[in-house]
């Protein structure tokens, strides 16, 4: 959970967009965005970022990425060391002398260049899985933030990154409980992803007039699974399995 009621500083809100908080601090930090009505702050952020995997190649991408997850990485520990005593004068004295006699004996730590960055830090910390849920329109296609508006009767197509995933299911539900499947259509094992770049569904689909909300989730793994422990984790709230990872976006319906 949030450690305090309040404006959730920008460094978490980038944790929280990548989908690196466990699952209880994400979800208290979501409600605290939309008590204070700032979802929209969220929401920027993950259009921004589906901006950028959208329009630029891997090789740029990944750099991108790594940099804002270092910079709020960075804030985190900022704050999780600020000291929460008082030195003495002489304390702090001694404290200034040290810190000037290190910085002259050590030289100033460097970034490495995004080429430098190791492989396995991308693997990990680079590309997530990810929905990215488009509406057609007269001009084409409106790529759709999280909890952007629709109505009934807007087409939507979904795509997917892998990021290197083996096996995925993309299901959705809806405010009356009702739980349809996207990938694969009909229950079974969970689908073999293609694992590179960003995959359109072969399917659009239209939406319905149940009203309030449209719940969209891929989760993933590097092994086998069943498109029913997607369903019942949906219909119950209960946490997915250690081995399944998920990404969630909801859209908003509004009546007309």
């Amino acid at each position: 959970m949030a450690s305090r009621a309040g404006k959730v500083p920008d460094w978490l809100l980038e944790r929280l967009a990548a989908g690196e908080l466990p699952e209880e601090q994400a979800l208290g930090l979501r409600a605290n965005l939309h008590a204070q009505g700032e979802e929209e702050r969220l929401a920027a952020l993950a259009t921004s970022n589906a901006e950028i995997l959208a329009a630029l190649p891997v090789a740029r991408v990944v750099p991108e990425i790594e940099r804002r997850t270092a910079a709020a990485r960075r804030q985190a520990e900022i704050r999780r060391v600020r000291p929460v005593f008082a030195l003495s004068m002489a304390a702090t004295c001694a404290a200034g002398l040290v810190m000037i006699l290190a910085v002259r004996d050590h030289p100033r730590a460097v970034p490495p260049a995004p080429h430098e960055v190791a492989p396995e830090s991308i693997a990990i910390k680079g590309l997530k899985p990810a929905l990215r849920m488009h509406r057609r329109t007269r001009a084409g296609s409106e790529l759709l933030a999280a909890s952007a508006r629709v109505h009934k009767g807007d087409t939507l197509q979904i795509r997917y990154v892998a990021a290197g995933k083996r096996f995925g299911v993309i299901a959705s539900i809806d405010a009356r409980g009702t739980v349809t499947l996207h990938l694969p259509e009909t229950p079974g094992p969970a689908a073999a992803l293609q694992r590179d770049g960003e995959r359109t569904l072969p399917h659009a689909f239209e939406l319905d007039d149940s009203p309030g909300f449209e719940r969209f989730i891929f989760v993933t793994s590097d092994a086998p699974f069943a498109t029913a422990e997607v369903a019942s984790r949906l219909k119950s709230g209960h946490a997915l399995p250690a081995a399944l990872t998920a990404f969630e976006l909801t859209l908003n319906k509004e009546t007309p």
